[in-house]
């Protein structure tokens, strides 16, 4: 089965100021009052093809600083 496409891990998804259209699929180029995932799957009948994972900014534990909190 299928997993079910998250907007919120989306490198597309924008939120807006505007309280009757809150959330934005930069890809699509619209603003909707529902997440967009929801709106392409009703308007189009299938998942979003161009779903795409935001990189993650969590640095592993070798690229963190191993100073352990000290200065000197």
């Amino acid at each position: 089965m299928k997993r079910k496409i998250n907007c919120y891990n989306c490198v597309s998804l924008f939120i807006t100021h505007d309280p009757k259209r809150r959330w934005g699929c930069n890809f699509f180029g619209f603003k909707s009052k529902f997440i967009p995932t929801i709106e392409v799957k009703r308007i189009t009948g299938t998942e979003c093809a161009y779903y795409t994972l935001k990189e993650s900014k969590n640095l592993s534990k070798t690229e963190k600083n191993d100073s352990n909190g000290r200065l000197a």
